[in-house]
């Protein structure tokens, strides 16, 4: 059968009023019955909590009961199986009449004068109906269809309207009021997307119902710990623990203090997600909260409507309204608007929400930049010997190529940052900049670091892991200690340099990733080629651009200049500490071979910011260490080597003055270094604390004088 999109409705009487019309969608199922979480609730104790159920199928409108006890009836007859609707047809459930119907306008209810007399829409709260919810709507029809459907205010305005004239077109049947609301929940939505704030939303969309609604008081309440649990646990009652609410809007036109709606009606939202209207609440805790705690003035409520506000399925908050006694209470249109403008608040709130926290995010990761430029010299390279320039103007020529770059260097020269200076300054900037450092894992580990590794692929293996370099696909990868690489870790590391794939641990999957390699090392691979503990093809397939780093005691000129950045940087992050180097220090700092190289230098400069008593760092504050520098003697060695062999002997006896210019003591002290050291040039320079350039110039004046 084809789909029916006739508009189909339910006029629901209880007891002897007209109570509403109820617009039924094909999607949506409803169930009648005395549970309030039903979409339509019946205050009678002869329904069962579920009585009846009323569905679209096959084109067609079906009732079906329950189980309930007392049945339900269509015209009169109990149904025992599912039935058809017809136009027309009267359905019973203990006190509530529903009628069923295609047209309302075509519908003129069998109304005498005593059931007329309290049709007005005054007696629907101030009769004897029990407190109940009315309606419940789980969303907003005028946010969903290009046009707006017409949507019934009161019901006994509506029906009465209905027995006045039954020839109206539809233009006629739309209520201009709604129709008018729609206008101000677009309106509404504009100026949401101005706003700044969670709260400032929550007071625009709060200020804009009850402008639409004329209502007197309303708010908007968040849950502090969402869940997205929809049913309490099981033997537990929906307000069995407390809900922690906060107000984030609120406003009492009729000059009384705002109260909260109750949480056993925050509970009801939190289980069934739909909006609600509830009428004749004036003294009904479950709705309007608890008189002691609010106050006295809460038992003029009347009617009150509560809207769910969601987040991706999780319930944000409530956006309530309540009336009182005296004034038109609130009506389904109410319900309508009020749901349509939770819902335009929910986006708002929404987007404010990932707005703020792709701002959090933005500050961390921009603290972390800065952070990180720190630590790399601002993205910089402080110093401007004659080494670190040629280095630099290296950088510039090798970066913009697609080579593997092979760094050397020994340990605190900053291989890291002149492997990110070849990334930054290449076509691959925009791309990932991936770093594993190879002697600190174990085989097994970094080649699951390196290639990733499939669940359950080795013990421990828990879950899958993308390695390094599908993560540096398109960008640069930089492998540090290349040296402690295993030979089966090689072989295959080898086969990607090539261009070949590979694939995780555990996996025969191939994945192909396009990243340029930067390796690093300190250790002589030459020498671990000849022993065999390093592959001789990746060597050379690394060695495409060799870029070596010179230790700091050879590029001497840098070091007061690095000192004083790192100075400066501790300064600036701490707010105190000296502000200068004391000449001593300056000195002290200039003489010492620093092992340790870059790293050690700002580690020093760190010990004396913090050791340093007033606004010069002194020597004692640089607490410079005794460590030799690699691959060559100690100072205590040097020592016993000079005694050993009776040259440069110190003694106890000040030698007799001669007169000697500076430049001849200058030179004097150069062969005399240099017969030391065997005639290396690059250790005599670094005893004597010089550049080998400018070495190279003195041994040149030294020989022009000889």
């Amino acid at each position: 059968m084809q789909p029916n999109n006739q508009p189909a409705y339910l006029i629901i009487r209880q007891g002897n009023r007209w109570t509403d019309v109820f617009r039924l969608e094909n999607n949506q199922s409803l169930v009648v019955g005395r549970a309030s979480s039903n979409e339509i609730p019946v205050a009678d104790e002869r329904a069962s909590r579920r009585h009846a159920e009323i569905f679209f199928k096959d084109g067609e409108w079906i009732l079906r009961d329950l189980g309930s006890r007392n049945g339900t009836l269509i015209d009169g007859s109990k149904i025992d199986a599912p039935r058809a609707l017809s136009p027309g047809n009267q359905i019973t459930v203990a006190s509530c009449r529903m009628t069923f119907v295609h047209s309302l306008t075509d519908y003129v209810p069998p109304v005498n004068d005593s059931e007329g007399a309290d049709d007005s829409p005054g007696s629907q709260t101030q009769g004897d109906l029990p407190p109940s919810i009315t309606h419940r709507r789980s969303k907003a029809s005028m946010l969903e269809s290009q046009e707006i459907d017409p949507l019934v205010p009161d019901p006994s305005v509506e029906l009465a309207s209905s027995m006045q004239s039954s020839s109206k077109d539809r233009s006629q049947r739309f209520d201009p009021p709604v129709q008018a609301a729609a206008v101000e929940v677009l309106q509404l939505a504009f100026e949401l997307a101005k706003s700044t704030s969670i709260p400032e939303a929550c007071e625009l969309a709060l200020g804009k119902l009850l402008t639409v609604t004329g209502c007197q008081a309303g708010g908007v309440i968040k849950l502090d710990a969402p869940t997205k649990e929809s049913k309490p646990a099981r033997g537990k009652s929906p307000d069995s623990s407390r809900l922690n609410l906060t107000v984030l809007a609120a406003s009492e036109l009729a000059g009384k203090a705002y109260h909260p709606i109750s949480e056993t009606l925050v509970q009801n939202l939190l289980r069934d997600r739909s909006a609600i209207l509830a009428r004749n609440v004036t003294s009904d805790p479950n709705f309007i909260g608890d008189p002691q705690q609010s106050g006295s003035h809460v038992l003029s409520t009347t009617s009150l409507i509560a809207a769910p506000i969601q987040l991706d399925g999780t319930l944000f908050g409530v956006l309530h309204l309540y009336s009182r006694i005296g004034r038109q209470d609130l009506t389904p249109n109410d319900l309508e608007v009020a749901l349509a403008i939770a819902e335009v608040l929910s986006v708002s709130i929404s987007n404010l929400s990932r707005q703020q926290n792709l701002e959090s995010k933005l500050q961390s990761t921009s603290s972390r930049l800065e952070q990180l430029e720190q630590k790399l010299g601002h993205g910089d390279w402080i110093g401007e010997s004659e080494s670190m320039k040629l280095l630099r103007a290296q950088v510039r020529r090798v970066a913009p190529t697609q080579a593997t770059v092979l760094i050397r260097g020994e340990s605190g020269t900053g291989k890291e940052l002149v492997a990110r200076a070849v990334h930054e300054h290449s076509p691959r900037a925009s791309g990932p900049f991936v770093t594993i450092n190879c002697a600190a894992l174990s085989p097994t580990l970094l080649e699951s670091e390196l290639f990733g590794h499939e669940k359950g692929a080795f013990t421990g293996a828990t879950d899958r892991k993308i390695g390094k370099f599908e993560l540096a696909d398109g960008g640069t990868m930089m492998l540090d200690e290349l040296g402690e690489m295993s030979m089966e870790i090689q072989a295959k590391f080898l086969r990607v340099l090539e261009g070949h794939p590979f694939e995780r641990l555990g996996s025969n999957k191939p994945i192909r990733s396009n990243v340029r390699i930067v390796a690093a090392t300190n250790r002589d691979l030459e020498q671990a080629v000849q022993e065999g503990r390093f592959r001789s093809d990746l060597y050379f397939r690394l060695r495409v651009i060799e870029l070596k780093i010179p230790p700091l005691r050879e590029r001497s000129d840098d070091i007061l200049q690095l000192a004083e950045f790192f100075l400066r940087q501790f300064r600036n992050n701490s707010g105190y500490g000296p502000t200068q180097f004391s000449p001593r220090a300056r000195k002290a700092m200039l003489a010492y071979h620093w092992p340790g190289n870059v790293r050690e230098l700002k580690n020093s400069v760190e010990r004396a910011h913090v050791l340093a008593t007033g606004d010069i760092a002194e020597p004692e504050d640089l607490a410079l260490s005794h460590l030799p520098i690699p691959n060559l003697p100690s100072p205590a060695m040097q020592a016993q080597e000079t005694q050993e062999t009776g040259s440069e002997s110190e003694s106890l006896v000040e030698p007799a003055y001669t007169e000697r210019t500076l430049e001849e003591v200058e030179l004097d002290h150069i062969a005399k270094t240099l017969k030391y050291t065997q005639g290396q040039k690059n250790r005599a320079a670094s005893i004597l604390g010089i550049e080998r350039s400018t070495l190279d110039r003195k041994l040149k004046r030294l020989q022009d004088g000889v």
